[in-house]
């Protein structure tokens, strides 16, 4: 198998959904020899905050001289993107290989008459059998949906459980109630291990740092010596599509501020740090997001918006998340294309009708953003 057939077959299984269970992925995982198990792990829950805290972590331990996996999606500007050792993502070669194994593992189950496992567990297996093979010191892993059912919540041991904000999503799946929400997340807490909670005051940095701060401290006490490395590893943490400039003339910022605790956030960083700044927004959110609860809290924070589609088979019509902005923001048009999007907002900068540009929403639309932003500003 080549990493060309190796993509075709992940992407036939998207049509399996998302399932929430351990049965499957546990079956795979026995299949595959129980890779997990050979896992130092820190493993993250929450709504928002997991991947720019599980940033900062890595950062402070690879700083510390130590090898560190990290696994966490969906995947923003590379597929590859997901899996990183040291990082660095996994090749095109390793990808290939040991979907090619985990393939034949997935025929031998449904031959035996179980369930076809789905992307993400396949994904997940995939992150378990490289970090294995690997021989890594820590590996940081993401839970996908939740924490009690997710597909990572395998592990019978681990160094540490840390979870970040929680705020309202994936409500039909996971409770109607932020305390529901909080016990399925807290379900990656067993056998008595570690505990660090995310802050609740600061800005969104500001608690991500401290988070992965307070995790580190926890590892120092478990024998990990990262306690002077800790301001360096902070220093030098970057996070790509989370509050990145992509740009500096004209100021443009992409975040992936994709459910209403994130854009909360993001509308307090905006009154931090850009009180006085006229701005364009560029939205695009998935179908099954609370859009008109992040339109009540961030939609007059713009002097225009343009909503867009993305690229996504969930996506939110632009004119339908246009006409619920539009309750908060006359200033709101849906826009044809994500090019077209970004033209204009560019075209208001250079007009001087606003300063700057913020784009935000589902995570799936910030490589498009960036490359016709690279494409306009280069033509």
């Amino acid at each position: 198998m080549n990493y060309k057939q190796a993509k075709e077959y992940l992407e036939s299984t998207n049509k399996y959904g998302s399932i929430l269970g351990l049965e499957t992925i546990k079956e795979l995982l026995k299949r595959l020899g129980n890779p997990q198990d050979k896992l130092n792990v820190v493993h993250f829950a929450g709504t928002n905050g997991k991947g720019s805290t599980m940033a900062y972590l890595e950062s402070i331990l690879l700083c510390a001289g130590y090898s560190v996996g990290k696994y966490n999606s969906p995947a923003v500007f590379d597929e590859r993107e997901i899996i990183t050792v040291d990082k660095t993502p996994i090749s095109e070669e390793d990808i290939a290989k040991y979907i090619e194994i985990i393939k034949k593992t997935c025929e031998e189950m449904v031959k035996d008459g179980l369930a076809q496992p789905t992307r993400f567990e396949i994904e997940t297996a995939l992150a378990f059998c490289f970090f294995a093979d690997a021989d890594l010191d820590i590996c940081l892993i993401e839970c996908g949906m939740g924490g009690r059912d997710d597909a990572t919540n395998v592990f019978d041991d681990k160094l540490l459980a840390v979870i970040t904000n929680i705020s309202l999503d994936h409500t039909k799946e996971l409770g109607e109630t932020i305390e529901e929400i909080k016990e399925n997340k807290e379900g990656i807490i067993k056998n008595d291990c570690p505990v660090v909670y995310a802050g609740t005051m600061g800005s969104i940095e500001e608690i991500n740092q401290e988070t992965a701060i307070r995790a580190a401290e926890e590892l120092q006490k478990q024998g990990f010596k990262l306690k002077k490395y800790i301001d360096e590893g902070i220093e030098e943490t970057y996070w790509p599509g989370r509050m990145e400039t992509i740009c500096e003339e004209p100021l443009f910022i992409i975040d992936g501020a994709h459910n209403p605790g994130a854009v909360l956030k993001l509308r307090d960083y905006i009154d931090l740090h850009f009180t006085n700044k006229r701005i364009t927004f560029i939205m695009g959110v998935l179908a099954d997001k609370d859009y008109t609860e992040e339109a009540s809290i961030i939609g007059k924070k713009a002097i225009k918006i343009y909503t867009i589609l993305p690229n996504n088979s969930r996506g939110l019509s632009a004119n339908k998340l246009s006409d619920v902005f539009s309750e908060y923001n006359e200033n709101t048009t849906p826009a044809k294309s994500i090019e077209e999007a970004v033209s204009c907002a560019l075209d208001d900068v250079k007009n001087n009708e606003t300063d700057m540009i913020i784009a935000f929403g589902s995570l799936s639309i910030l490589r498009d953003i960036k490359e016709a932003t690279n494409k306009l500003l280069n033509s």
